[in-house]
């Protein structure tokens, strides 16, 4: 079993016992097992896959980093994090439309607000992702019982 952790600046989204964690990392997708080799990892926005048994989570991420220890615990410091069943489609759709439009104001002028924006629209892009994918499903995977951990 693998202790798995994830925060966000606002709030601890997860603090449980997994099988597998799969989180996109700058270096590609990484699925982590038990016994996994330490690793230290920035992460990229897109969706973070857990299991555990039969039970199954996806998060829409971005931002931060990711470290596994050998000991089996998987800490996940994100700078934004969402549970698939928290998604709006329609909350998503005015995020892309801000950014854009934020990216097209400041293409010229600043480039500090550009990558903000164009940051911002990548992780719409990870949440729209998740947020279609429980669409076509038309349920979202939850882990109904978290396992706590001390």
């Amino acid at each position: 079993m693998l202790e798995f952790e994830l925060i966000t600046p606002e709030r601890k989204v997860f603090h449980l016992r997994v099988n597998q964690v799969t989180i996109p990392t700058t270096e590609g997708e990484v699925t982590i097992l038990p016994n996994h080799v330490s690793l230290v990892a920035e992460i990229t926005p897109g969706i973070v896959h857990l299991k555990n048994g039969n039970e199954e989570e996806e998060v829409a991420i971005a931002g931060g980093f990711l470290q596994v220890s050998a000991d089996g615990r998987v800490r996940v410091l994100a700078d934004f994090a969402e549970r698939g069943h928290e998604l709006d489609l329609s909350v998503i759709e005015e995020a892309k439309k801000r950014a854009t439009q934020i990216m097209q104001e400041t293409i010229h002028l600043n480039d500090e607000s550009f990558a903000r924006a164009a940051a911002a629209l990548e992780r719409e892009f990870a949440r729209e992702r998740l947020a279609l994918r429980i669409q076509r499903r038309g349920r979202a995977f939850t882990i109904p019982t978290p396992i706590q951990t001390k």
